[in-house]
């Protein structure tokens, strides 16, 4: 069942969208559940994995039907009050297993929290999913997952994609560009202010250390400079109208300067979390999706 509703007409993408290929129809599986399969039903499952000696806990929401079936790692930001957990019930209607996880040091993880440990952490994440006894139990295809970051977990799903060439795809949503945090004075600023009063959930740093951090780490965490591991790669840039615009806007114009084929850009209007233009945001992913290869694509019943 498909529910024809064309996003850049209804759902606020207007004049801002990047790429006509993704003014399309809303997924039957934003809208709608799908057949119950009594054998191999849809569920959730809690698991953990180990990232340099802290045991992670973690959310694996299992597809309906037999598989095996590709597998999402879900990203959340900093610190992770938007965990974008509609998004993931709709990846999985859509077919996808969909792990959630909080990095080191983060709403009561072990560890301290850096930026350099939650790095760490999301390899982990690949290497747990496409691990062969996660596979044959959660009904995983390993040469299938796939990367999706918002914000902070943007960030992650870029650095790790442009690192790890079994990924079948990488989804950068309104992500924050650490290499660039000091640029600009002015922003600078604005953002450590704003940062200072959200890291409740945080343990073991402050947020001038980790601007600190990324200082150190300077030009290499720029992602625009990312472009030549990034160009071969099956790539979804989400970007709305927010802090982030500028450094999402340089890294998809330097994706497409390299001739970057595989490239899909989409801009909303909207805030950093987008707040009321949810139901773009799915449909922006799920087309993106299914526009994979076949042999990348998540449900194979």
């Amino acid at each position: 069942m498909t529910h024809v509703i064309i996003v850049a007409a209804i759902l606020g993408l207007g004049p801002l969208a990047a790429d006509p290929a993704l003014a399309q129809q809303v997924p039957a599986a934003i809208v709608a559940d799908p057949l119950a399969d009594k054998e191999f039903p849809a569920a959730l499952a809690v698991v953990s994995f180990s990232s340099h000696g802290v045991d992670l806990d973690a959310t694996l929401y299992l597809a309906s039907g037999r598989g095996p079936h590709g597998a999402v790692v879900l990203l959340h930001g900093l610190p992770g009050y938007e965990v974008n957990g509609d998004l993931a019930q709709a990846i999985r209607r859509a077919g996808w297993n969909v792990l959630l996880f909080h990095y080191r040091g983060m709403w009561g993880a072990g560890g301290a929290f850096s930026f350099s440990s939650a790095i760490e952490d999301t390899a982990e994440a690949v290497r747990f999913l496409r691990d062969a006894a996660t596979a044959t139990k959660y009904r995983i295809d390993p040469r299938r997952v796939i990367l999706i970051g918002h914000s902070f977990g943007g960030f992650l799903a870029g650095y790790e994609g442009s690192r790890n060439p079994d990924l079948a795809g990488i989804a950068m949503i309104s992500a924050v560009n650490l290499g660039r945090l000091n640029a600009d004075p002015r922003e600078r600023e604005i953002r450590l202010k704003r940062w200072s009063t959200q890291l409740h959930p945080v343990r073991g740093v402050t947020a001038s250390e980790l601007f600190a951090e990324a200082a150190r780490h300077g030009t290499g965490w720029d992602y625009v400079r990312w472009t030549g591991a990034l160009r071969g790669r099956a790539l979804l840039i989400v970007i709305a109208d927010d802090q982030n615009r500028t450094d999402m806007d340089a890294l998809a114009a330097a994706l497409r300067k390299n001739g970057s084929a595989a490239l899909q850009h989409a801009a909303v209007e909207t805030d950093h979390n987008f707040s009321d233009r949810r139901i773009a945001l799915q449909t922006i992913v799920l087309g993106w999706l299914e526009s994979l290869p076949s042999n990348a694509r998540g449900a194979k019943n």
